[in-house]
């Protein structure tokens, strides 16, 4: 059992009881509103596109090693090639469509809160913190690619190649949780990109077991998609797999509703 400790009234408490209502509340407002899915839907199946052309992609990786030279330099590689890059495209083109619902998703939240919600009226609110969205969005994925370039150095230094999984999900996770009020802040508040990059991380801190109950979810769902991406090529687990896809979708829109609405709270628990 979660014991509740209060420390004073401007922290935020911790407790199942806060769970709870985030989610309930959340899912209420997406039933009401159940064109809010529809973004994070579109997301889920690009990504789960390009989850099946990564793992595919590896799995000929894998059958080169044992290729001798004269087979790979006999074998035909215009499908690796054309997949390489249909899977560079989907990615490029998913990583900016997510990066625009990451912040168009709090002002569409917003909007329902009132029961103003629409796509064409989000879109104009939305407009002046699109170029900030861009460059945030920008920065904390170079952020993230060099702490694993040096992870991946360090791996390599001490022939730790075994452990990079691991480390890879650690930093994946890690990064889901220290940033994990970035894009609220930033569309919300009229503050620098800076000081948003250093407000959204010590807010995360500060309310470090709320946060981490809220990012585990999705995490643990998206480790399970790849798992079942592996195993693609059998139809029970390539079905399960687009299933999970789907319920992912879901469960995501429900995690940005829970996401804006812990932001409002600890907001409102600031002032």
């Amino acid at each position: 059992m979660i014991i509740l400790v209060i420390k004073n009234q401007s922290k935020n408490v911790f407790s199942t009881k806060l769970i709870y209502s985030l989610v309930f509340d959340s899912i209420k407002l997406l039933s009401k509103n159940p064109s809010l899915v529809i973004p994070k839907l579109l997301i889920a199946i690009l990504y789960g596109v390009g989850i099946i052309l990564a793992v595919d992609l590896s799995k000929q990786l894998f059958l080169f090693q044992s290729f001798t030279s004269e087979q790979i330099f006999n074998y035909d590689f215009s499908y690796f090639f054309g997949s390489a890059v249909l899977m560079l495209l989907i990615a490029i083109l998913t990583f900016f469509i997510d990066l625009f619902f990451l912040g168009f998703y709090p002002v569409l939240i917003s909007l329902a809160e009132k029961n103003k919600f629409s796509f064409k009226r989000g879109f104009e609110l939305f407009k002046p913190k699109m170029l900030s969205i861009l460059y945030g969005g920008i920065i904390l994925w170079v952020l993230f690619s060099v702490f694993a370039l040096i992870i991946d150095l360090i791996l390599l230094y001490f022939n730790l190649s075994t452990n990079s999984l691991i480390l890879s999900l650690i930093l994946i996770f890690a990064f889901a949780f220290l940033f994990y009020f970035f894009y609220p802040k930033l569309v919300f508040e009229n503050v620098k990109l800076d000081k948003t990059f250093v407000n959204s991380f010590l807010i995360s801190l500060k309310n470090k077991k709320l946060v981490f109950v809220l990012s585990l979810i999705p995490f643990l769902v998206s480790i399970l998609k790849f798992a079942l991406a592996y195993f693609s090529d059998f139809a029970l687990s390539f079905a399960l797999f687009w299933v999970l896809v789907i319920l992912t979708g879901l469960i995501y829109s429900v995690h940005a509703v829970i996401n804006q609405k812990a932001y409002e709270k600890l907001s409102k628990s600031k002032n």
